[in-house]
């Protein structure tokens, strides 16, 4: 069974989805197999899965931060609503119905066996989950139906961690009043305090902390402290969306305008935009802060003919219109955008209003949308073509993303538009004017398109006279880089051994009572640190019978993991040091192949260029993730499949999925895979003792971590422990 902790919250964006994406990174860089887990959320920002399920987009940020991917059982209910009153409900990723507040309330114990049976198939393959409640658990009006706070922290029995937004005020208060409402059972569960976003000097914090944790007799396991990290937010409360101003000092900015709809959704699709230096997104919901800027976006909403009617009477229609024929502004829709921008709306079954409804679009691109009930839902990709304005330089791009919208937009006459992206199943999307200056499309993600984005960009910036600062970086790279930014900021605010003590994972409870050493200040060099770091291991190792080659690997594990256990836990078959090594350094080059992105992160990039190397994991690629989902095995197992054609020097390096070292031995064992050398070190419980023993049962070379302990920081330790040798680099 997998260990389990929830983090609730005082109230809705106290940092509940922040710090379970924190926890999710961090158990993951500590070698656990994690997933994130919210039975029920509510947001318009959300995520289509590999195949083709919607959920939460908090919780696929969380997925991706665990290393994972997002799939249906991380939020099997997720709500979108559609009014004040009402809600699109979705059912393990498929649209179950529209309802009611007051019946989807009634209703919600009908929906505890599929949040149940969710979590146990996560359970089955997973370490360590990371749930996340929803608003606070302290509403008491809705504590008897409740499935997503205390509720679910009861049917998963997982200790819960409770979390208060001190930049809002009011944090002891918060945190002492949501405790007191909750009944003693519940009041049990709580098993940590986290104050969040915090500012000033801690010292006078303190007294605070330690008053809170008297009264509550529950106590402060962190203070997290305000840090501006990027990550894609959850709902309308995101702060980023109060950015609609404009100014003089956006006369050197390329300046881009998202209109501001009452049901605005997947706000996300813009966040790419946001880090190129040199361009201003705005969010824009009234005439006066509209301004002069150089693109406006309408973006997707959940209520496209409600919002339509809304632009037209804030005047926001109008002046769009004036900004497309006067400025030649250029005008760019998604989904629900797209859709407004076309001719005419109909909804003859009611999908979105009364059945039968005629709504007037924008009439900017020659199009017409017919509503239908059943939603798409799916990811795809396309290529670019016949593209003019600021499009232009986009021809022949390929692009990737995903679609989650009711009805269907086709061309209407023969109107002075184009389709522009050729769809990878036959299908056509992107309308664009002839001239460029109106394009709408139904592909979410468009952004998160590296190369498209910044030749759009570019485009604008050089119409306008105004230069970029710098290119744009990979959103994959920067959003990899927000994790660890975020799992550094917890791990140095929070007690990450008592909270592991708490989910049952941590080793002996006293040892957090023991006085701590005075800080060495002299430690300041990162040569000096390591150095003196192997000293200490050396002082402290048990008495072994090593090679020179095998101590030196052995330190480098306990270096990375600070646990001695390796010593005893590392086999190493006979001559595997000198085969690792000739294989190294054969001058021929060779290939690491790894099961997690962390793993091949953690390998050291200076000595595999030098030594000739290269890296390689499988895990993200979209053809792995589709096969394993058609035939219904992991990805790691289809992962070893693809690695195995891979020619040259391959030395198979496992920290997370023992599914892998299975097909591995498998494919040994039918003659179709010959391997130079296995690293064999997944951790974990299901399986993993019986796969590492398969490895050392073999006949291929191996280095193996027996027993449950390891992990991708173990699997790149033993990398670089035997790369370093090598490149002459100490490591002992």
């Amino acid at each position: 069974m997998a260990a389990g902790i929830m983090i609730q919250g005082t109230m809705s964006n106290a940092g509940k989805s922040f710090l379970a994406a924190a926890l999710c990174r961090i158990f993951n860089q500590d070698g656990f197999r994690t997933a994130p887990f919210k039975s029920q959320n509510m947001a318009l920002n959300s995520y289509i899965t590999g195949d083709g399920l919607e959920i939460g987009r908090a919780q696929a940020m969380q997925a991706e931060a665990a290393g994972t991917t997002p799939e249906a059982e991380m939020n099997p209910i997720l709500l979108k609503p559609t009014s004040h009153m009402g809600s699109q409900v979705i059912v393990m990723g498929e649209v179950y119905g529209s309802m009611k507040a007051m019946d989807y309330y009634r209703r919600k114990p009908e929906f505890i066996p599929v949040i149940k049976e969710a979590y146990k198939r996560l359970e089955s393959r997973y370490d360590v989950i990371v749930l996340e409640g929803a608003g606070s658990p302290a509403e008491i009006n809705l504590r008897d139906n409740d499935i997503v706070n205390m509720g679910m922290a009861q049917m998963a029995d997982v200790p819960v961690l409770l979390v208060g937004d001190i930049d809002r005020g009011g944090v002891f208060a918060s945190l002492y009043g949501t405790v007191s409402l909750l009944r003693p059972e519940e009041k049990r569960r709580i098993k940590g305090l986290i104050i969040n976003k915090f500012r000033g000097d801690a010292e006078i914090l303190r007294p605070g902390l330690r008053m809170i944790e008297e009264l509550l007799h529950i106590p402060v396991v962190g203070v997290i402290p305000m840090e501006e990290i990027d990550l894609d937010d959850e709902d309308s409360l995101s702060e980023r969306l109060d950015c609609g101003y404009c100014g003089a000092e956006l006369e050197h900015m390329v300046d881009i305008a998202v209109i501001r709809l009452p049901h605005i959704s997947n706000f996300t699709d813009f966040n790419p935009l946001e880090q190129i230096p040199g361009v201003s997104l705005r969010y824009v919901d009234r005439t006066e802060r509209l301004g002069t800027p150089d693109l406006v976006i309408l973006p997707g909403t959940k209520n496209t003919m409600g919002d339509l009617s809304w632009l037209r009477e804030s005047g926001l229609e109008a002046a769009l219109l004036r900004l497309s024929e006067e400025k030649k502004t250029p005008v760019m829709g998604i989904c629900g955008g797209y859709q407004m921008l076309g001719k005419q709306l109909y909804d003859p079954e009611g999908a979105e209003a009364a059945p039968g409804s005629v709504v007037r679009g924008m009439g900017l691109l020659a199009a017409e949308t017919v509503f239908a009930p059943e939603k798409t839902r799916r990811r795809i990709s396309g290529e670019m073509s016949r593209c003019a304005g600021p499009y232009k330089a986009a021809e022949g791009l390929k692009l990737e993303g995903y679609e989650i919208h009711m009805g269907a937009t086709e061309m209407a006459g023969d109107g002075d538009c184009v389709w522009t992206i050729a769809l990878s199943d036959g299908r056509r999307d992107g309308l664009m004017r002839r001239d460029g200056l109106v394009f709408g499309t139904y592909l979410h993600g468009i952004f998160d398109n590296d190369q498209w984005t910044e030749l759009l960009v570019k485009a604008l910036a050089a119409k306008k006279g105004v230069a970029l600062e710098s290119p744009v970086q990979s959103r994959e790279a920067y959003r990899q880089q927000q994790y660890d930014k975020l799992a550094d900021l917890v791990r140095r605010s929070l007690d990450m051994e008592q909270i592991y003590q708490i989910m049952g994972l941590g080793g002996n409870v006293e040892a957090s009572e023991k006085p701590c050493p005075p800080v060495q200040k002299t430690w300041t060099a990162p040569e000096a640190i390591e150095a003196r770091s192997m000293e200490i291991i050396q002082t402290e190792m048990p008495e072994g019978r090593w090679t020179a080659g095998e101590l030196a690997v052995v330190k480098r594990c306990i270096h990375t993991s600070a646990d001695f256990d390796y010593a005893e836990n590392l086999y190493f078959s006979p001559g595997a040091v000198e085969r690792a090594l000739e294989l190294f350094g054969g001058g021929t080059g060779f290939t690491i192949v790894t099961d997690t992105n962390m793993a091949a992160s953690g390998i050291n990039k200076t000595a595999l260029k030098q030594l000739g190397g290269q890296v390689h994991c499988f895990m993200a690629d979209p053809d792995v993730a589709a096969e394993a989902a058609e035939r219904g095995v992991t990805r790691a197992t289809v992962s070893m499949e693809h690695a195995a054609r891979l020619s040259g020097p391959v030395v198979f390096t496992i920290g997370n999925a023992p599914t892998a070292l299975i097909r591995l031995h498998e494919m040994i064992e039918a003659g179709q895979l010959h391997p130079d050398f296995i690293i064999a070190v997944p951790v974990g419980f299901v399986n993993v003792v019986e796969s590492k023993e398969l490895i050392v049962k073999g006949q291929v070379p191996c280095i193996v971590a027996r027993g449950r302990k390891g992990g991708s920081n173990i699997a790149a330790a033993v990398c670089n422990g035997l790369m370093y040798q090598l490149t002459r680099r100490k490591s002992v």
